[in-house]
């Protein structure tokens, strides 16, 4: 690639990818060189396996060959699983080199995901990966990533809701849903950043190490990018891990989640389910996958979260409210647990019409 020539980048569609990513990303990096005039340029196109684009797209959506021009490039539309038109303008197979590749969020409708679900796609990223392509992935499109098996033992990240999901079926892979941006690999070639709207955090990066950090700051106040600095932690919504089949447990849960500021709440659950102490500590945390203690002070949190974006009480009458009497201890453990000071929180995330200076 020589200075002058765009720098080539190959979106993936398939039929589960978010169409607002990916025209967005697809977007940002065709008007980047309008925007930011003698300064490099991007090429990218949008590329599906070979089986979406001839078995999912109907003749009637396409002109012939015929019909086109000799400058034409073949381009098809089909419909993601929410309805959404995504624009197809290449095979994959005819995708014989690139400079970058992304792999936008996808939506998992279900919650589940199916054993490699595209194997020449799987068998097309690691021949790119042999050529020295940076490799990128957008919020769940960490799990078609990770089906090439380049992120064992690798440090990775992708939506904090589907963390479950993603470590059961990729054991190897060292997930850390805190961050939002995670760099690695040989040569810094793998590229991943957190939940949907965190692909603004991966073209900010890219524009960086290709363009500039100045050329990256002025896009960025073009389209309103933001940079999630603060990480996942403050979006994450606490799961209260009651599907499961310990009756006993459940009705502890139940229990605590209309009581969690009432004083030594681990002892009135342990009470409650007839169980012995250590019994007790022992099958809570088999059947939610924490301990007693720190799922009350992630529900506890939650609790405070919800009085911070939706009430005027101060940051101290909140932490009173929500069970804990030392407010210095409370602010310690809410940033602990999202990453942000209760002040901070408020000021992110309460709508403008509620905002108040009540936060002290």
């Amino acid at each position: 690639m020589t200075s002058d020539e765009p720098i080539k980048v190959t979106l993936i569609a398939t039929p589960e990818v978010d169409a607002s990513a990916l025209t967005g990303i697809h977007g940002v990096l065709s008007s980047f060189s309008h925007m930011v005039p003698g300064s490099i340029s991007f090429k990218p196109v949008i590329a599906s396996p070979d089986n979406v684009w001839t078995d999912s797209v109907g003749t009637d959506r396409v002109r012939s060959d015929k019909e086109r021009t000799a400058s034409e490039s073949p381009e098809q539309i089909i419909r993601n699983v929410v309805g959404m038109p995504l624009p197809l303008q290449s095979r994959l197979s005819d995708i014989q080199h690139t400079d970058v590749l992304i792999i936008p969020s996808l939506y998992l409708l279900d919650n589940t995901w199916p054993e490699n679900p595209y194997p020449d796609l799987t068998d097309w990223l690691l021949r790119m990966h042999r050529q020295g392509t940076l490799i990128c992935s957008a919020c769940t499109g960490a799990m078609l990533l990770a089906e090439t098996g380049l992120l064992d033992g690798q440090e990775a990240t992708q939506h904090w809701a589907f963390e479950q999901l993603f470590r059961n079926h990729f054991p190897k892979v060292r997930l850390n849903i805190d961050k939002v941006l995670t760099i690695t690999g040989d040569n810094q070639q793998i590229i991943m950043s957190g939940a949907s709207a965190a692909w603004h955090d991966l073209l900010i990066y890219l524009i960086s190490r290709y363009a500039s950090p100045h050329a990256a700051q002025t896009i960025a106040k073009f389209f309103l990018l933001n940079a999630h600095t603060e990480g996942q932690k403050p979006y994450i919504i606490f799961n209260d891990c009651s599907q499961h089949e310990d009756g006993a447990i459940q009705r502890a849960q139940q229990w605590l989640g209309k009581n969690s500021r009432v004083p030594h709440p681990i002892e009135h659950m342990q009470k409650l389910s007839g169980l012995s102490p250590r019994t007790f500590s022992r099958r809570f945390q088999q059947a939610t996958g924490v301990t007693p203690i720190h799922y009350i002070q992630h529900l506890r949190v939650e609790n405070a979260k919800l009085l911070l974006e939706t009430c005027r009480m101060s940051v101290d009458e909140i932490g009173w409210e929500v069970g804990y009497e030392d407010p210095a201890f409370f602010r310690r453990l809410f940033k602990r647990l999202t990453g942000m000071t209760p002040k901070a929180y408020r000021r992110k995330f309460q709508p403008a019409d509620t905002n108040t200076e009540a936060e002290n």
